[in-house]
């Protein structure tokens, strides 16, 4: 079967960031997480509908995030080096990870004209938001809109990849998206308790007492192997998905099906656990969800089997970037290739100290507070895991491929 390759990508964060260049400067700013925006200025929202064939009556009631989905997607196909031409009606999946669209709660359908309410519900369902990026290309493959919470991106990219690796496809688009518009939205995540107090996210420390909520929109382009004559080396993606099954509660995490979903995604990447040097973890900054994920990680890593010169270092954007939900794990995937380009890792911005409920030195992991150079950097690969509320879990292996 041939590999999965990362042909292009594409992003829009908060602070009007949408290239590479600005994503890895921020990436490297050693600034408080206070100064970067986790949520989009109304302004950030605003797209020319009219470029994606939408009229402006009908923009005006569309989600949001349907038309930065449009915008994000054409930017990873030109990063792809994809011309219009040459998608239209090509087999091009389309993989949209989406959980919260909470848009049409502001909508007060009695001041909307009769002739536009088919517009509010076609503009609002989430399915359509994998339909409307087909549309607008032409793209013939399969399109879907994914959703298992807080893994919904990476397992579209899992559904992905399986198509591209199977031939389904000739290659896929993955898209995940979150915005959280409504007062509701944000109250309903406050009574989860899971919501910092102090509206700052400390992953794995002393401090960890929840996350903040993030918006962003995040896209990568797949393509097989065997479609790259010639170029740079591109990055080759293996994943895994499992679910945790029973546990003490619904939204409580089962340490042993992380371990397993790790094991398997390593598996499909045919590596030694040993050659994972970093991972970009789900570390949402709760007292109970880390020290679960960091005891996964090293058991799947075999961590304690290591050189104690060699930990298994590990890192979270979240307190950077807050909680991308849907699309934390493409987020976390974006920060992993840069890792892979660049060579350097960032420090995860956590206030106080490595969590004392973790063995640290003990499970041979090490937090990264700093910018830590990346070893053995050519030759490494690393790990994204993102972890849904709803049980489902996802692991990402993302290793170099060799100059053709």
């Amino acid at each position: 079967m041939p590999v999965v390759e990362i042909a292009g990508s594409g992003l829009a964060l908060p602070g009007k960031v949408r290239t590479t260049e600005e994503f890895e400067s921020i990436l490297h700013t050693p600034s408080e997480p206070a100064d970067h925006k986790v949520s989009f200025a109304s302004e950030e929202l605003l797209t020319d509908p009219l470029q994606f064939a939408i009229s402006p009556r009908q923009a005006r009631y569309i989600d949001p995030q349907q038309l930065l989905l449009l915008d994000v997607a054409r930017a990873a196909f030109d990063d792809a080096g994809l011309t219009a031409g040459a998608l239209k009606g090509s087999r091009t999946g389309v993989y949209v990870g989406m959980t919260e669209s909470d848009h049409i709660l502001g909508v007060d359908l009695a001041e909307v004209p009769a002739a536009n309410l088919s517009s509010v519900g076609v503009g609002n369902n989430r399915g359509m938001a994998a339909g409307r990026i087909s549309y607008a290309f032409d793209l013939r493959g399969p399109s879907m809109q994914v959703d298992s919470t807080c893994s919904s991106g990476l397992l579209a990219l899992h559904l992905a990849a399986a198509a591209v690796r199977d031939g389904e496809i000739d290659r896929a688009l993955v898209v995940a998206s979150h915005l959280v518009r409504s007062d509701q939205g944000r109250l309903l995540r406050q009574a989860t308790g899971a919501i910092d107090p102090g509206a700052r996210c400390n992953a794995f420390t002393d401090r960890a007492a929840g996350f903040v909520v993030g918006e962003g929109v995040v896209a990568f382009v797949l393509e097989a192997g065997t479609l790259r004559r010639t170029g740079p080396a591109r990055p080759r993606v293996a994943t895994a998905v499992n679910q945790d099954g029973r546990t003490a509660g619904v939204t409580v995490p089962n340490r042993s099906a992380q371990e397993d979903v790790i094991t398997r995604a390593l598996g499909r990447a045919g590596l030694d656990p040993d050659r994972v040097s970093y991972v970009e973890a789900h570390g949402t900054g709760t007292k109970l969800g880390d020290p679960i994920e960091v005891s996964a990680l090293a058991a799947a890593y075999r961590t304690r089997e290591r050189d104690a010169g060699r930990p298994l270092l590990i890192g979270s954007n979240k307190p950077r970037f807050g909680h991308l939900e849907a699309a934390s794990g493409l987020l976390s995937l974006l920060v992993a290739t840069t890792v892979q380009r660049t060579g350097v890792i960032p420090g995860t911005r956590s206030a106080g100290a490595p969590s004392p409920t973790v063995d640290w030195a003990g499970e041979n992991v090490r937090l990264v507070l700093a910018d830590t150079p990346l070893p053995g950097h050519r030759a490494g690969a690393l790990g994204v895991s993102a972890f849904g509320m709803s049980g489902t879990n996802v692991h990402a292996i993302i290793a170099p491929v060799q100059e053709q």
